[in-house]
């Protein structure tokens, strides 16, 4: 079979791989859509944490129809519509033990989604993976695993009826976390960026207001909007320490702060003690998703309670990845691209 491999920094291949079978409890699947991860991204042009290449298959967000099942598994059927998420975690270390599942020591991540067929291990089989309604395309199926994230990140943020939030940053991050703002009742949202197309999609919501940070002041504007306090819950959905550390001057005293966006590995910001104590600010990191809110994503995506389709801007094959990878390197209109194997 066709897959996809990242051999290195910038450096993506089309291989072909045996297709492969599934043991006790795992599931084959044949990718019908996958789509492109701003994780990914950053992989591919600087790479992560403890990154080791090559990465073979490639890819983590996809879904499709079922090929074959291993044994013992239930409540699927060969040909079924499937979605699915890319990790479980083990349920016996410290921090599961603690309900702490999105900081699992034992993680299970699965890769593979840039391929024409994907194994599903046993514990995603068991915990993470949905029988699709017909009426839902396979492209919007395939965004389950950013979507969880950012619904985790949406419940940390504890946005209630009445609050005004700033999301600093329009791509598909931002674009989901205005949509649950607003589903939680939030009474103003702010989406700050400098891209006009992604401002343009964001601007498209009932109840938003757009500022384009590239010519207007995003602290002053904040300011100005909510009679100088600044906005009750700010989330930052940009990923760089710059917007770390506007997430925390845009919030109000008292307000929450919620750093999602992951930042180049080395990175340190600065933060007033004076603003912490004295104004009582809260800050919470956000790490990935766990399997209650991977359960709660897939409720919102097959309701159609949110709408993501703005979000995917393109639309190409399997063969031409590392061009893909480029495209969004140099293009800052695309969000999410979709890969049809």
């Amino acid at each position: 079979m066709k897959a996809v491999g990242l051999y290195g920094i910038g450096d993506i291949r089309l291989v072909e791989l045996d297709k492969p079978s599934p043991g006790p409890g795992e599931v084959v699947v044949k990718v019908e859509a996958a789509t492109t991860c701003g994780t990914d991204l950053k992989t591919f042009l600087r790479g992560r944490p403890n990154q080791t290449f090559p990465t073979v298959p490639w890819g983590h967000e996809c879904a499709g129809t079922i090929d074959s099942l291993g044994g013992g598994v239930t409540g699927f059927n060969v040909g079924e519509r499937v979605a699915f998420h890319n990790s479980a975690p083990c349920y016996h270390c410290y921090y599961c033990k603690r309900q702490q599942f999105e900081l699992c020591d034992n993680l299970l991540g699965n890769w593979g989604a840039y391929a024409e067929y994907i194994l599903v291990p046993a514990p995603i089989v068991a915990t993470s993976m949905f029988s699709m309604p017909d009426e839902l395309p396979f492209e919007i199926a395939s965004l389950l695993e950013p979507f969880a994230c950012t619904v985790y990140g949406a419940a940390r943020a504890g946005i209630r009826p009445s609050d005004s939030v700033a999301i600093i940053g329009a791509g598909f991050q931002g674009i989901g976390m205005l949509q649950l703002a607003r589903l939680y009742g939030a009474s103003k949202i702010y989406v700050l960026d400098l891209i006009p197309s992604r401002l343009k999609l964001a601007d498209s919501f009932e109840n938003v207001t757009t500022i384009n940070v590239k010519s207007q002041d995003p602290l002053e504007s904040i300011r100005e909007a909510t009679e100088g306090r600044g906005c009750d819950v700010v989330i930052e959905a940009a990923g760089t320490p710059k917007t770390w550390e506007l997430a925390i001057d845009l919030a109000r005293k008292g307000g929450r702060v919620v750093e999602y966006g992951g930042c180049k590995g080395g990175t340190t910001i600065s933060v007033s003690t004076e603003r912490l104590h004295y104004h009582g600010l809260e800050i919470i990191g956000v790490l990935h998703t766990t399997p209650q809110y991977v359960q709660m994503a897939w409720d919102l995506l097959q309701t159609r309670s949110v709408d993501l389709r703005g979000t995917i801007t393109d639309r190409s094959s399997l063969d031409d990845v590392q061009g893909i990878y480029e495209q969004l390197r140099d293009d800052k209109d695309q969000i999410k691209m979709v890969l049809l194997p």
